[in-house]
């Protein structure tokens, strides 16, 4: 190759490349960056549904407690109470509150389906349906008198609490049994869950 054509094969070269560099140069000027800064963080929400507060017992008539309730956070349980006439009752008030940070409601509230009643001695049978025919178990707010049932809020914060009263009554009737009889499956389950 001649002196010319090195020349010429030079000047294209250079040609070439200024124009990459112009197109990259423009390329550049036309671009633009965008940017999203922040941060963010998860504050835990607390779940804390409990009892509280159980109060001495009401007793009406002849009723005893034979072994006072336990109660523990999540449990009101290990009672004993005797009735031995019509109208003879035990009645229990106590708390439960909603000290966590959201709002709870009754999931599941699961009663008994009825007491079991078991007789001892000759007429076990009949002593034993006298019995839970005539025998109330019921568990009520204190503030309007409504059943505790599904569905029902419990409101968040330090102060939200429904008080509850947990009644156990021997009712009027004109029979009573011949002998003792004991009685069981009066549990109630009350599942809260979020509202």
């Amino acid at each position: 190759m001649n002196k010319k054509g090195r020349i010429i094969t030079t000047i294209c070269i250079v040609a070439i490349l200024l124009s990459v560099l112009g197109t990259t140069i423009a390329f550049s000027a036309l671009a633009t960056t965008l940017n999203i800064l922040g941060t963010a963080s998860i504050d835990p929400a607390s779940w804390n549904i409990h009892f509280t507060t159980l109060t001495s017992p009401i007793i009406t008539g002849n009723a005893e407690v034979i072994t006072a309730p336990v109660l523990n956070n999540t449990a009101i349980g290990s009672f004993n109470i005797k009735l031995t006439k019509p109208g003879d009752s035990v009645t229990y008030t106590f708390y439960v509150e909603n000290t966590g940070s959201m709002d709870a409601k009754i999931g599941t509230f699961i009663a008994p389906l009825g007491p079991l009643c078991t007789g001892t001695g000759e007429n076990a049978t009949a002593d034993a349906i006298i019995v839970c025919e005539n025998l109330t178990y019921s568990i009520v707010y204190i503030d309007d008198g409504n059943i505790v049932q599904s569905g029902d809020i419990l409101q968040k914060g330090q102060v939200n609490r429904k008080q509850i009263k947990l009644k156990i009554m021997y009712n009027s009737g004109d029979q009573l049994p011949n002998n003792k009889v004991e009685i069981s499956g009066l549990n109630f389950s009350i599942i809260y869950v979020e509202n």
